[in-house]
């Protein structure tokens, strides 16, 4: 999709507080991104997703790196006409609690914003309760639920919604 060529850099790229930066992943550093997933989540994806994101045009994927210019977050969206879709946040274990997931969330509010996007929606787990959190805590609103959403164990998912204000 035309326009989708967007980079977290036309916001702002480094946290002033400690030195992490975020930019666009590529196919190229799957297996980092790899590690990040499967370290931080009990269900991850599966490389073959993964793969298939990166051939999407409306799908991008952005990575936080730290100073040893390894990658410690992941966020994967797409853009559907003016509102984006949130798939995947993951933090590394060992850089969480450092708001790293809220400044992912927020570059991506922030430039879809001056993108002229409307709104930013996302499915949780019902039982991730720390997801639900850090997404309230951002600016989403529980908007609904769908029944037997994830595949592995049938459980609901929360559906939340971020309204972005109009330019």
């Amino acid at each position: 999709m035309a326009g989708l060529e967007w980079d977290p850099a036309d916001v702002s790229t480094t946290r002033r507080d400690e030195h992490y930066t975020c930019a666009r992943a590529s196919a190229e550093e799957l297996d980092a991104l790899m590690l990040v997933e499967q370290a931080a989540h009990h269900s991850p994806w599966s490389r073959a997703v993964f793969e298939r994101e990166f051939t999407i045009d409306f799908s991008q994927v952005w990575k936080v790196t730290n100073d040893a210019d390894a990658i410690v977050a992941f966020l994967v969206f797409w853009r559907v006409h003016d509102e984006l879709h949130i798939l995947n946040v993951a933090v590394h274990p060992g850089a969480q609690r450092r708001g790293l997931g809220a400044w992912l969330i927020e570059q991506l509010a922030r430039v879809g914003e001056a993108r002229g996007m409307t709104l930013i929606t996302l499915e949780v787990r019902v039982s991730n309760t720390p997801a639900r959190t850090l997404y309230a805590r951002t600016g989403f609103d529980e908007l609904g639920v769908r029944p037997r959403y994830y595949a592995d164990n049938g459980e609901d998912a929360v559906i939340m919604t971020r309204v972005l204000p109009a330019a």
